[in-house]
């Protein structure tokens, strides 16, 4: 089920960083794919046993996919998708499985090509550079497995996959034959949480995450948790506040 947020329709949760944070911004296939990425992340981090403890988990879900702010022109969000996007932490390495799955690595790779979408395009002196490299690949004096550590490369590619559903369908296909997915892959308790349990963290509203086949989601939310310096400086200079949304 959609929802309106000022000229934003669809749930907030999933939907991409770039309209999250440019609700002008004109959809296009990007953000349709990312927004699968979003469904089986959340999914993942709500439902999946972990040993991560429960209210360390409600912290990380909320602050990846439920966090925004207000500004002058209406409500915007999507900083901590793109922050963990770009830097290529997608789901956030410090989630972990109670039993191992392919899924936390199937989520990985889809992800990784929205590194492009959210990092600057290479400079002209960074594709001089790299054209630089490739003539020594081309003659022999470096291995082409060189390139996979080059910048330019990753972005090219990124912005290569990122332009049709071939790669995206394929590489799912290929996820689903890798060994290792478990006999019973089944969900864990849903991840809820009720007020006598938010009034133990000092929130004085219910948080509840319910499942998106029972109606639209809905969270009540205070500021983010504290963010490592390496990963979510740009949050402190983007947010005006914490809202609440119902």
């Amino acid at each position: 089920m959609s929802t309106y947020y000022g000229d934003i329709k669809g749930t907030w949760q999933f939907m991409s960083a770039a309209l999250l944070e440019k609700p002008g911004h004109s959809h296009v296939f990007e953000d349709d794919v990312e927004s699968f990425v979003h469904v089986l992340g959340w999914t993942a981090l709500s439902y999946l046993p972990s040993p991560m403890d429960r209210y360390s988990r409600m912290d990380l879900v909320s602050y990846l996919y439920d966090h925004s702010w207000k500004t002058s022109s209406g409500e915007k969000g999507g900083l901590v998708k793109a922050l963990h996007l770009e830097v290529g932490d997608y789901p956030p390495e410090e989630f972990t499985l109670t039993e191992p799955s392919p899924i936390l690595e199937l989520i990985w790779d889809i992800a990784s090509p929205f590194r492009a979408r959210y990092n600057d395009p290479p400079t002209e002196a960074q594709l001089r550079r790299f054209e630089d490299f490739k003539a020594l690949v081309s003659n022999g004096q470096l291995d082409e497995e060189s390139l996979n550590d080059q910048l330019v490369h990753r972005y090219q590619l990124g912005i290569h996959r990122l332009s049709s559903s071939e790669w995206f369908l394929g590489t799912i296909q290929d996820a689903l034959q890798r060994p290792g997915w478990p006999a019973k892959d089944g969900g864990g308790a849903k991840l809820t949480i009720c007020t006598e349990d938010t009034a133990r963290q000092g929130v004085g509203t219910d948080f509840l995450l319910i499942s998106a086949s029972s109606g639209p989601l809905k969270r009540s939310t205070t500021l983010p948790p504290p963010a490592p310096q390496d990963k979510r400086s740009r949050l402190d200079d983007s947010s005006e506040g914490g809202v609440t949304r119902e």
